[in-house]
This record gives structure tokens, sequence and C-alpha cells, in this order.
């Protein structure tokens, strides 16, 4: 199962628990097996008191393996040792009896834990722990008196003395500390209850009101029974029956509650921690947690306004499903989609996505550098395809052509009156051959840019824009990196044509400077504003180019208020 290579330690869970399992059932075949042979009385109950403990090993291991970071699973197995344990005191070997007396009321203070720490297996805050605390000195160190002064009816070598006093008021005061504990127990379930999600509810409401009446049970049916008349034999009996449903009670609760995923839950936090992960393994960890193989993780991108996968490509949530959108530092980062008729309580996805929102965002950044990329390699590979085309079509094919009448003129095929004629065109053809190539250049790289640096090239620009222009170089340097000048040169050109083309703008300016390690472009117009980055187009091209040098672009275009566009480069 997927599940259990999530944690290195997991990994050797059903082998732990297969060794364990093995041991029990030994020991409880050991201890039938001597019962059996010595003729106790009542012979069926006691027979099957071992079996009560295979019951809760059986069911605690099944709870482990299907939630193996819910340590309710454990407590279960740890009640079964302690039930074979106290078992085992129904033998008549001296060690086998004092091991039963020393653990005989053990099961009662594990139920104590067991109920304090449900759902997680794990004790949510410091009433609980000293709840639990008290159960356990309640069912253990209250019990020593009765094997340590009751002389003979405890094995000689756990013996103190016989002091059948001691024994009695020890016997009151641990029924009035345990009926204490279960009263504040049951106190704080209740208040969990009131806490509890609807969806949540029942089952913990089923769970905690048996639990409680065994409890109650346990520690009052003796007296109970010395009322009613009933013998210690039935008694006995009744006992185990009602101690052998706690962990059925427990198990089928934890598996089928409203609850079901918090383990699993804690499990992705825990494997989130283990190192980086990419979106493939982070969506499998997400549907292993929600139980849901159908569970999808999607990617917000605020720049396309949609979800896109791990490559960019956009995504479209299915119709027909729950989605719940993942947050992180307030900010939407992506969302989950799952099977709402498998999933009736949104709020366990919920928490899923509050586990790995920190995880999304980082595979959001990913997707929108990766998008980013493919972006810059489609522009330029349009470009190239264009510069292609330019050749193919037009350069290529004018010298061709002078190709031809330069051979023609070389072999003399041309008169003596028309060599003059041939020759001026061939030096009119080659002049526009290259013209254009310089036009071809210039639109690549312009060489004012290579030569004179990034300020006249703009200078340049602006001289060719039909608005009146400023442009302020204070601070602004030549000595500046050759990508950063082409990215700065492309940014200028793209916002300038964007303000002839779509601002309605009467006047435009660009202002450059150089501080420390970084270098800023501003163009601003008086135009209508109301621009913004979609998906692609200029902007989006931009963004592009200004990311991919680590920079910044920010857009301030509020309607009617004109735009301003700043770029910040590193170029220290």
């Amino acid at each position: 199962m997927y599940r259990r290579s999530w944690s290195p330690g997991l990994r050797s869970l059903p082998v732990a628990l297969a060794q364990l399992a093995t041991a029990a059932v030994a020991m409880a075949a050991i201890e039938i097996v001597l019962f059996t042979r010595e003729g106790v009385a009542p012979l069926a109950p006691i027979v099957a008191f071992p079996f009560v403990g295979l019951l809760y090993l059986a069911a605690g291991a099944v709870t482990w393996l299907r939630r193996p970071g819910n340590r309710t699973g454990a407590l279960l197995c740890w009640c079964a040792l302690a039930v074979l344990a106290a078992a085992a005191g129904n033998a008549t070997i001296p060690a086998l009896d004092g091991a039963g007396l020393i653990t005989a009321e053990l099961p009662i203070g594990i139920l104590i834990h067991l109920l304090l720490a449900f759902p997680s297996g794990r004790l949510p805050d410091a009433r609980s722990r000293w709840l639990a605390g008290g159960g356990y000195a309640v069912t253990v160190g209250l019990q020593a008196p009765r094997y340590l002064f009751a002389g003979g009816s405890a094995p000689a070598w756990l013996t103190i003395a016989r002091q059948p006093t001691v024994v009695r008021a020890f016997t009151d005061l641990k029924q009035a500390a345990g009926l204490t504990v279960i009263a504040l127990a049951a106190m704080l379930l209740l208040g969990r209850l009131r806490q509890a999600s609807a969806h949540q509810r029942t089952s913990l409401t089923s769970v905690a009101a048996y639990g409680v009446a065994t409890l109650l049970f346990l520690t009052l049916s003796a007296n109970l029974a010395s009322v009613m008349h009933i013998s210690a034999d039935t008694l006995f009996a009744a006992q185990l029956v009602v101690f052998a449903g706690v962990p059925g009670a427990f198990a089928l609760a934890l598996l089928r509650g409203g609850f079901a995923r918090a383990g699993e839950i804690e499990e992705l936090g825990a494997w989130l921690g283990a190192g980086h992960h990419d979106q493939a393994s982070l969506r499998t960890a997400l549907a292993t947690a929600l139980g849901d193989p159908s569970a999808d993780l999607l990617l917000w991108l605020p720049e396309a306004i949609s979800y896109v996968d791990a490559y960019g490509g956009p995504v479209v949530p299915p119709a027909g499903r729950g989605t719940v959108e993942i947050q992180a530092g307030g900010e939407r980062v992506g969302a989950v989609s799952y099977d709402a008729a498998l999933i009736a309580d949104a709020d366990i996805v919920r928490k899923a996505g509050q586990v790995i929102a920190l995880a999304v965002q980082r595979e959001q950044l990913t997707a929108a550098l990766r998008a980013s990329r493919a972006r810059i390699a489609a522009t330029a590979d349009a470009e190239r395809r264009r510069i292609a085309a330019d050749l193919h079509d037009g350069l290529q094919g004018q010298l061709v052509v002078l190709a031809l009448q330069a051979g023609q003129l070389a072999a003399g095929r041309v008169g003596a009156v028309g060599t003059q004629a041939a020759a001026t065109d061939l030096r009119r053809g080659l002049e526009t051959a290259i013209s254009e190539l310089r036009a071809l250049v210039h639109g690549v790289m312009p060489a004012l840019l290579m030569q004179r640096g990034l300020p006249a090239a703009i200078q340049d620009l602006l001289d060719h824009t039909p608005l009146p222009s400023h442009l302020d170089t204070t601070g602004a340097s030549n000595c500046l990196p050759a990508a950063v000048e082409s990215a700065a040169y492309l940014v200028a050109a793209e916002a300038l044509a964007n303000c002839v083309k779509h601002a309605g703008a009467s006047k435009v300016s660009v202002q450059l400077a150089r501080t420390g390690g970084q270098l800023e472009i501003l163009i601003s117009d008086d135009g209508c504003g109301g621009a913004r980055a979609g998906p692609y187009g200029g902007l989006r091209g931009m963004t592009d180019r200004v990311d991919a040098l680590g920079g910044q672009l920010h857009l301030a275009s509020a309607r009617g208020q004109g735009t301003q566009l700043r770029a910040e480069f590193p170029c220290g």
C-alpha cells in the first residue's frame, strides 16, 4: 500500500505486527492449555479470557495497518497484551499468578487512555494527559495493596504482610478515585462532542457512550452483583462480554466515522516534511490520504486567471465534483478536486489542503516558471520562423536573381549597350538587399544598441514614435550586461508600441536609472489606462522577459489615469 512508503519507520510495521501476533497467539495458547489442564473454574469464561485479548489484537492490527499514523491501533494492541497478562493470573503458577495480579486492572487504564485519545490516538491537551495518567495511577498504583497486603491470596514473592484492613481501605479508595477519573473523562468527552462536526458526532457519541458505560460497569458491577445476588462467575462472564465489545466499537468508528482520515492527514504532513516532492507524488499522497483515487490537485496561476497543471497548461475543474480552494498566506495557490459522493465532509479535504498548502505554493511557482519558459521559447521560436520566412521569401529570392544577373554579365551575354544598364540594375538590387538585411538585423537587435548602448537606442525609439516624448537618463549607464540591455530595450519597444496603438495617449516619457545593482526603466503615458496583463499578449511577454532575468515588472493603469510600466532588472 502506498501509505506505508510515506515514512521509513512504517515500512517494517507489517513485520512487527506479525511478530507481535505470533507472540500473543503463543501466549494465549499456553494460557488456554494451562487453564484446561488445571481445570480452573468457571472454565468457559476463563478460557475465553485470552480470546478477548486476541480480539483486541486483531482489531488493533487492522486499525494500525489501515491508519499507520494513528495511534489507536497501537493502543488496542497494548491493551491486548495487558488482557493476556491479566488472564495469566488465573493460572496456578506463582509467576503467572503474580503477573496477573499486577496487571489485573491495567486494561481499564488503557481503556481510559483510548477514550481520551480518540480519534487520533494522541492525547490532545494537558487535561487529557493528566486524566490518562490518573487512570494508570488508579489501575496500577492503587492495585498494589491488593497483592502487597493480601497474604495467602497472593503469591508469597509479592506479599509484604497480611493486612485485610489496608486492602479494604485501598479498595474503597481505588473505586472512588476511579469513579472520579471516569466522571472527569466523561465531562471532557462531552465538551468535545459539542465541538465536533455533525458528520463526526454520531460516531464520536457511540464510542464515548459505550466506553464510559463499560468503565462504569466494570467499576461498579461488583457492588451491583452483591445487591442483586449475582454469582461471581456470572459477573465475570458479563464483564468479559461487555469488555469484548470495546475493540470493535473503536475500530469501526475510526475506520468509518467522519474523522476516519485524521490519521492519514497527519501522515501526509509527516511525508511532506521528509523532503521535496513533485506534483505527481503530491497528488498521489493526497489521493491516498483522502481515500479518493480520483482526487486531483490543481494549481492556480494568477496571470492566467485559471487553474493549470504542473506544466502550466490550462485545466478546467470537472463539473459535478467537489472543489476546495487551497490558500497560502491568504492567497489562492490551488485547489483539490474530489469525488463529493465519496467524501461527504468537505472539511476533511480542506484540512488536507491546509497541510499541503506550502508544497502546492512551491509547485505553483514551479508551474508558473515552466509556463513562462514555454512562452519565451514559443516567442523565440516564432521570431526565428519569422526571420527564416523573411530570408526565404524576400532576401533569398532577391539574391538568387542578382546572382543570375551577375552571371550573365560575367559571361558577356549582355550587349555592350546593355552592359551599363544591367550593372546599374545589379547595383540597385544589391542596395535594396542590403537595406532589407539591415532592417532585418535591426528588428532582431538594433545596431545602435550594440554600438552606443541603451540610452541611445531608446532615444532612437522615441524619435520614431509619433508622440511628443521625453527621455530622462539621469543616473543611467552604458555599462550594462548585454542580456539586460536587450531585455530592457525590447520592454521599452513593446511599451511604446502599446502607447501608440492602444492607450490613446498625447505624450509619453521614459526614465532610465541605475541604482546600485539594479536598473529601472519607467515608461509613462497620459492615455486612457485600463491596461492589464492577460495569459498572452505583449504584457505577458514583457513579464516573461523580466522574470527570466530575475527582475520584476510593475503595472499601474487605472482607467482614465494613464499607464505606468516599471521594469526592474538586477545588473550588479
